[in-house]
């Protein structure tokens, strides 16, 4: 079978991890990119041995007839982006956030099915391996009925204004924000521990609103998204679970943990290392399978490791037709949390998630 031909779409995230993630993969063959910048398009393409750099996405598609396309870029584009890769017939990987809104990710998710193409959502996280040993665990009943979660993360992204320049993470119409960009992240693994939340109550906040200008980009503003949330979900079974994240904090570190009616198993923010803790004994360190272990790369950027268990699912999805997960129902369902979670800090009550049905071929 010849490679599939494989187009990205965004050059930041998507030419450090998506462009050589694919570039290591047999299976496929990186022939595009495309971003804002020609410069710095042009430039990647060069760097990684890609035969086309272009500003303009759509030509793009038209002219190097992908097989595959990766979507890369901030969430305002996703739908277009991925609603266009499917009207041609290609299978889609796109990142996360999924979109603006629940409603824009059923429409992405129906129209997939409609065309009978795979497409996946990137939560990579999925793959680091003491979140894949944990859920392991937790069906072996190794710390009984799991009833609580608990996410703690502390980013040092807009701590002082000249730290990042304002772009469109910090535009609340564009998709930007924390409780997009990792409250995704955090909520899909939580629910593949508990299933899914019936409802949320949400503080989503900005704590330090001035953005740029840095030493090197002159851009500045005020953010209209947030950088700091804090979640009380509730499931089905009376589990429960707390997510905080703030992103004006001086540093950075994060703790995962998941507690049973017997034990806990916490593991912290590089996802290789896992312990259990039970009652009046010390933490215990658990070794990870040998076939859940990552073998990154020295300099490699540290989503590149988890990133190529992706591409290697999407690869057996489209080539030999095996189920794909992460896919669009986990998307769907994660953004109908964080639209609950908004729809929660605005209004100051609790909300019920609300997952929109597949349409009804």
């Amino acid at each position: 079978m010849q490679p599939l031909r494989v187009v990205v779409l965004g050059t930041s995230f998507g030419g450090a991890v998506h462009v050589e993630g694919f570039r290591r993969h047999a299976g496929f063959e990186v022939v595009g990119v495309a971003g804002t910048d020609p410069q710095r398009s042009r430039a990647l393409a060069d760097a990684r041995g890609v035969p086309v750099a272009s500003t303009d996405w759509r030509a793009l598609l038209a002219d190097a007839k992908p097989d595959v396309v990766s979507v890369v870029t901030p969430p305002d584009l996703h739908h277009p982006m991925v609603m266009a890769a499917l009207g041609r017939g290609c299978h889609v990987l796109c990142e996360k956030p999924t979109a603006l809104d629940r409603h824009q990710a059923a429409e992405m998710r129906d129209a997939a099915r409609a065309a009978g193409r795979v497409l996946a959502i990137n939560h990579e996280f999925r793959f680091f391996p003491a979140r894949m040993r944990t859920l392991e665990l937790v069906a072996e009943g190794a710390i009984g009925a799991p009833r609580r979660g608990d996410i703690l993360g502390r980013y040092a992204l807009w701590t002082r204004p000249e730290l990042r320049a304002m772009n469109w993470l910090s535009e609340k119409a564009r998709g930007g924000g924390i409780l997009g960009a990792l409250g995704s992240h955090h909520t899909d693994c939580l629910r593949t521990v508990f299933g899914e939340p019936r409802s949320v109550v949400a503080s989503v906040r900005t704590t330090q609103p001035r953005r740029g200008p840095t030493p090197d980009d002159p851009r500045h503003g005020v953010a209209t998204s947030d950088d700091g949330f804090t979640l009380h979900l509730e499931f089905d079974g009376r589990a429960t679970a707390i997510v905080d994240c703030d992103a004006a904090a001086p540093y950075r570190w994060e703790r995962f943990e998941i507690h049973g009616e017997e034990a806990t198993l916490r593991w912290d923010e590089t996802g290789y290392r896992l312990w259990r803790i039970a009652p009046r004994r010390d933490p215990e360190e658990l070794e990870i399978p040998e076939r859940l272990r990552l073998a990154p790369r020295d300099g490699d950027p540290a989503l590149l490791a988890p990133f190529g268990v992706m591409v290697d699912r999407l690869h057996a999805a489209i080539a030999g037709g095996a189920p794909m997960r992460p896919d669009f129902d986990d998307a769907v369902a994660v953004q109908s949390v964080l639209d609950a979670a908004r729809a929660s800090g605005e209004a100051g009550v609790r909300v019920s998630v609300e997952i929109p049905q597949p349409a009804v071929a």
